[in-house]
């Protein structure tokens, strides 16, 4: 075998990691399906939905498509709902894990390019930038949900040492050694467990990358209101300054502490 032959074999080796996209759901029993429908399936080797106590037919659907389907049997939140996702996929042994909302608020062929960014080893973690693209007015998103995001992308900016444009997309792309790494069963079970994994990639050294993605905002896609949208950037803040007083020694949180999970 010459060298040239075993690198191509190391590197194709390399290449071959599993794909998983992982679909937290509640009540996307009108989206499910089209959403599932348009996943590269050439790219992706397996799907798993997570149904977050729908009160619809989001489940009986689910089961009509080929992926694997986890059912809580209490509505326990969003970042319950992710800590299901990624905990499934290790389980499955993703190399590759993306989150895409059931909701059909996200294009799934935008996962191409988020997931060729990992394989070709530029990043370990991609999120999926409303606001790069410049389209979130055309989208639909609320003026005010607009100018929230940007006040606090440029916060987040300032102390993670980055010049990305959108932490609380919900579209986003990791490596299966991010996921084992940081400990994501210590974050929270709503929607702050976003940032918290945010600040967890930030701290702990993994490249982070962006994408510009199209979004729509309509009746059937998940949305948060204004209250929850506020509850959102507080905690945020909240999170970043435990970040730097953990970054700075003077108060260690284990949230942001590596663990390796097999």
């Amino acid at each position: 075998m010459t060298v040239l032959t075993i690198i191509y074999v190391f590197l194709g080796e390399k290449m071959k990691k599993k794909v998983i996209v992982v679909m937290p759901a509640y009540n996307a029993e009108k989206t499910v399906k089209m959403t599932y429908n348009e996943i590269p399936f050439d790219i992706v080797d397996e799907v798993i939905l997570v149904d977050d106590a729908s009160q619809d037919r989001t489940v009986d659907i689910a089961k009509t498509l080929d992926m694997h389907v986890i059912e809580h049997p209490v509505n326990m939140g969003y970042g319950a709902n992710q800590k299901s996702c990624y905990t499934e996929a290790l389980r499955r042994k993703a190399g590759v894990v993306v989150m895409l909302h059931a909701d059909y608020q996200y294009k799934p062929a935008c996962m191409r390019e988020m997931i060729q960014l990992i394989l070709e080893d530029k990043a370990d973690a991609v999120l999926g930038s409303r606001i790069f693209g410049g389209g979130t007015r055309e989208g639909g998103m609320p003026i005010w949900k607009n100018y929230g995001n940007r006040l606090l992308n440029s916060i987040q900016n300032k102390v993670y040492g980055l010049n990305l444009s959108d932490y609380s997309t919900g579209y986003k792309a990791y490596t299966g050694e991010v996921l084992r790494t940081i400990p994501f069963h210590l974050n929270r079970n709503d929607f702050i467990f976003d940032e918290e994994m945010n600040s967890q990639i930030v701290i702990m050294g993994f490249r982070l990358a962006m994408i510009p993605i199209p979004t729509k905002y309509f009746k059937e896609a998940s949305t948060v209101d204004f209250r929850t949208s506020v509850h959102y950037g507080v905690w945020t803040l909240i999170t970043l300054a435990r970040l730097l007083l953990h970054k700075h020694k003077i108060k260690k949180s284990p949230l942001f502490e590596r663990e390796i999970n097999p």
